[in-house]
């Protein structure tokens, strides 16, 4: 017995221990440690990015077309001093003769590493590494690139908000999509080479004069041939809007503008003024951007604002006019909304009892409510639990996510407001 609990301790700390520890280099990302140290030394700690498709201190990709690949490594000096502008370095590599080489060592501003891209732009062969670096609240872009005589140089891209690389006019040439932070006010603005390598822009939108910083920046169809941009901004630390912004095309360049609905200002739209927990998304899959905007459930609309149930009003921008496409309960917490049925518009409301909520046929005096369908979100072992006894035998599960699954009852009810199974699959969507 007490060698088994000498054992069982031991096996305990190792495995602190190794959770504790930083996860191992592979060989290659060994190689290239190696030789970054042995150029700025040991006193360094590798920067990782926060997002984007790059997660890694270490990059290792063909970034100036020649037969072996080059390496871009993220760190940090312990023992920088004003000379060396920063603390957070950029470190260029090259693989010769199966051995790595720093060539270029780079001190950018900020202290952390926002986001890396590497792609060509517009009419260049010339591929570039477009980077994001953040400090105190403020993100600087800073591009990098190979001259003819394959050595490496950088352009500062000034402050921004956001940013990402996109084909946004479908010409098959990627531009760079910068939405720019001044003092006047945010602007969205292109940039991409032409094909003698100048880096061009388009004229900058100035964008809504409320706005800080972007909560989000997605893309969806405003029609079969355009493409837009919707901006999820923030006018104050949990208030945001929604701009959508759309290319056009001549001849000669590309340019973006705002395009605004004609009932963007009116009752229930409000200008997209919201939450901002309720961001823009395509919960559908058609590759059309549904916007949330909240109202009440019938019967709340006196209460309380603490008493009060939302009901979630989703829009989509057609023939320049918001249209309500889905209405429905959504319950961030839980990941999931319900969309009203057309036969159930204008004729239900919700109600909620022991975390779940129940769909009823409205009724001025909620004690004369009818139940039509009831949804509990629980973990897989407590639904298993639910559906297994007799007490819940009505429950069937619907969906799950993970650990968290979705069960429905449908009560005892025969009505023209009777839902189908086939009825409650179509209108449930996980939306994570």
């Amino acid at each position: 017995m007490l060698l088994t609990a000498s054992l069982t301790g031991c096996t305990i700390v190792s495995g602190i221990e190794t959770y504790l520890k930083p996860p191992k280099l592979s060989e290659q990302h060994e190689q290239i440690y190696n030789a970054l140290i042995n150029t700025e030394g040991s006193k360094i700690s590798l920067k990782y990015p926060k997002s984007g498709s790059y997660l890694s201190a270490f990059v290792v990709a063909d970034i100036d077309d020649e037969p072996t690949e080059e390496a871009i490594v993220f760190y940090e000096k312990a023992n920088y001093t004003g000379n060396d502008h920063s603390a957070l370095r950029i470190n260029f590599l090259d693989q010769k003769d199966g051995h790595w080489d720093s060539m270029y060592d780079f001190a950018d501003d900020g202290s952390e590493v926002e986001r890396v891209f590497i792609s060509k732009l517009g009419a260049s062969d010339m591929k570039n590494v477009i980077i994001g670096t953040g400090f105190q609240g403020e993100k600087n872009a800073r591009i990098f690139f190979c001259n003819n005589e394959q050595k490496t140089e950088s352009m500062s891209l000034g402050t921004y908000a956001a940013m990402d690389i996109t084909d946004i006019n479908n010409d098959s040439m990627n531009e760079l999509l910068m939405i720019n932070r001044t003092p006047e006010g945010n602007t969205a603005q292109l940039k991409w080479f032409d094909e003698n390598g100048q880096l061009v822009s388009n004229p900058a939108l100035t964008l809504a004069e409320n706005t800080t910083d972007v909560l989000q920046m997605i893309y969806g169809k405003l029609s079969e041939n355009t493409t837009a941009i919707y901006l999820d901004s923030y006018i104050n630390t949990n208030t945001i809007i929604t701009e959508i912004l759309r290319p056009v095309v001549n001849e000669e360049t590309i340019r973006l503008e705002s395009v605004t609905a004609d009932n963007a200002d009116s009752a229930p739209v409000n200008g997209t003024v919201r939450n901002s927990s309720l961001i823009s998304r395509d919960i559908d899959g058609d590759g059309i951007v549904e916007i949330p905007v909240n109202t009440v459930f019938k019967g709340y609309e006196d209460k309380p604002e603490t008493e009060q149930i939302n009901m979630t009003n989703w829009y989509i921008l057609e023939n320049n006019m918001f249209i309500r496409k889905y209405s429905g309960y959504y319950s961030i917490t839980d990941g999931y909304a319900f969309m009203i049925p057309e036969k159930w518009e204008d004729k239900v409301t919700v109600q909620t009892a022991n975390d779940d909520i129940i769909f009823c046929k409205y009724d001025e005096k909620p004690e004369n409510q009818t139940p039509l369908m009831r949804i509990c979100v629980t973990s897989s072992e407590e639904a298993q639990r639910i559906i297994n006894e007799k007490e819940y035998a009505d429950y069937v599960r619907i969906s799950s996510n993970g650990d968290t699954v979705y069960l429905v009852c449908r009560p005892v009810y025969s009505g023209p407001l009777e839902l189908s199974a086939s009825e409650i699959q179509f209108n449930f969507k996980i939306i994570t």
